[in-house]
């Protein structure tokens, strides 16, 4: 089975090309838990899976030109299109999905470091529906 490791991730917000400021990206998707424990579940519990809860985490080197005035604007506002690319500009394949869905921009920390440090900004923001893979 092959491996990737990420060299030349792509990151677009809103129909922006962010990637040289973005040092990590991680996607998460999870399911909530519904318990279903009845008299007739021999002692034991049982669920099935809810509603789905999607997330981007993003390590962001703060540009007050680039970044700053992008994200912003965009506190508080609607859900945008963004686009995770784990292998780079490549065409879209099974070596190279796009995951593409909504984000909701609800925090954005403009100023974080101390003295000598890189001015980053590590933010979580909900999805707004679900993920779309592409592979061709």
């Amino acid at each position: 089975m092959a491996k990737l490791v990420l060299t030349n991730t792509n990151v677009s917000l809103n129909g922006t090309d962010i990637t040289s400021s973005v040092a990590a990206v991680t996607l998460s998707t999870s399911a909530a838990e519904v318990p279903t424990t009845n008299f007739g579940s021999g002692g034991a519990v049982t669920r099935v899976s809810g509603l789905i809860d999607n997330s981007v985490t993003l390590s962001i080197m703060n540009d007050y030109n680039a970044i700053d005035g992008l994200i912003l604007p965009l506190i508080g506002s609607t859900a945008v299109t963004m686009i995770v690319k784990p292998a780079g500009t490549a065409a879209a394949g099974t070596a190279s999905p796009h995951y593409t869905f909504s984000v909701l921009c609800t925090n954005f920390e403009p100023v974080n470091g101390a003295v000598g440090e890189l001015n980053t900004s590590d933010i979580t923001w909900p999805i707004s529906g679900t993920i779309t893979k592409t592979i061709a």
